[in-house]
């Protein structure tokens, strides 16, 4: 009888061990904005190289920088850059690549990380016509294997708080993945990425919309990303995020003012009734919408007044600062002077312990993009839990 209980009480701990190892092993979630980084990963922009170098010089002050420099781009005259404007280059890794897109946000990997300190790296689809080929440079670079998704994942369309929870927006991803539903996007973001749950916004700011045939309004054309939420709501921690708001002192300024707060509320909404991966709600931070930027261009023999995708949401976290994009310099206005000033008190508040860093980034915003769609965190591997 002893034998039999000794016996039973072994297949229990055994099994109970066998239990614990497999979830413990397999819960992988992907890395977040404000998770602790190994390095930053860029790819080298010669055509907006001021803004590029000025974002650099923060990024390595205090933390590792991976700079991908295409290959018709000599690197030295990339760390010659660099260095004459007293980047800390000990802090810099520059490689070679022949990729030479620099939205390394949206097609550059995603890492993954469980409990236990095990890490694996995806790769989605970044286009259905257009040949990506960053993810195999950075295997043959990292010595890393990447996992690849059937669907198009683009990084600045999604946001993740780490735990479980997906926020997306349903006209980017209707555009992305037309053939594919709701259900069917989760079910593969549930497989490859751990995603227990998404909340779905509808629509993403005007002026972040692709419209380059067609006026956005009147004779105004826009060439944003499309829809991408991180031009306007972002997960700062597990359970808070930053949501844009257009103030209702605003709202008669521009027709275009209109449109996004009402889309920005219709969101807001969804997200007041929405909870997280466990069932509690969500801690949500209005921050005033960045003024609207037009510019005058020649595009295709004619010229056309374009509205550009200017963002105070497409930040960048690091381990002592926090850098956002600022539109005093360039615009010089009182309406930009006065809101750069409030976003940094907004900031301030926020991350009390960090230094915000306001930076210029209006020739990202005239392609489409920000600090954050230039960049990408790879995160700091956990020391492995040990078993008690």
């Amino acid at each position: 009888m002893k034998a039999k209980i000794i016996l039973l009480a072994c297949l229990v701990m055994a099994a109970s061990f066998g239990w614990f190892f497999l979830f413990f092993d397999q819960d992988y979630q992907p890395s977040t904005d404000f998770d602790e980084t190994e390095s930053h990963l860029l790819v080298w922009s010669r055509d907006h190289k001021n803004t590029y170098i000025n974002f650099i010089k923060y990024l390595a002050d205090d933390e590792h920088v991976s700079i991908y420099v295409p290959k018709s781009t000599p690197i030295d005259s990339v760390f010659n850059a660099l260095q004459s404007v007293g980047v800390n280059m000990d802090n810099v890794q520059l490689e070679p690549i022949f990729n030479e897109k620099i939205w390394i946000r949206d097609f550059g990997p995603v890492f993954l990380m469980n409990k236990s300190g095990k890490t694996k790296t995806l790769s989605f689809k970044y286009s259905d016509y257009e040949e990506n080929s960053f993810p195999y440079e950075y295997q043959d670079i990292m010595k890393e294997r990447l996992r690849a998704s059937r669907i198009i994942g683009i990084g600045g369309a999604r946001e993740l708080n780490g735990k479980g929870l997906a926020i997306l927006v349903e006209k980017h991803e209707q555009a992305a993945n037309p053939k594919l539903s709701k259900d069917e996007i989760f079910k593969e973001l549930k497989e490859k990425l751990g995603i227990k749950k998404i909340i779905w916004l509808k629509s993403g700011l005007p002026q972040d919309e692709v419209h380059l045939v067609t006026p956005l309004f009147d004779s105004i054309f826009s060439n944003g990303a499309g829809h991408h939420i991180d031009s306007f709501c972002r997960f700062i921690s597990p359970n808070t995020l930053l949501l844009a708001k257009v103030d209702s002192s605003e709202l008669d300024n521009n027709p275009i003012m209109k449109t996004a707060s009402d889309r920005l509320e219709e969101n807001y909404n969804i997200l007041k009734n929405a909870s997280d991966q466990d069932g509690n709600p969500l801690n949500i931070i209005r921050v005033p919408m960045a003024p609207l930027l037009f510019e005058i261009e020649s595009y295709e023999n004619t010229i056309r007044s374009f509205l550009r995708s200017t963002s105070y949401l497409n930040f960048i976290i690091t381990k002592n600062k926090v850098i956002v994009p600022s539109y005093a310099p360039y615009l010089g206005s009182d309406e930009a002077i006065s809101k750069d000033a409030e976003i940094e008190i907004i900031f301030k508040s926020i991350f009390p312990e960090k230094k915000i860093v306001m930076l210029d980034c209006v020739e990202l915003n005239r392609i489409g993009g920000g600090f954050h769609c230039i960049s990408i965190n790879r995160p700091k591997k956990k020391k492995k839990k040990k078993i008690a």
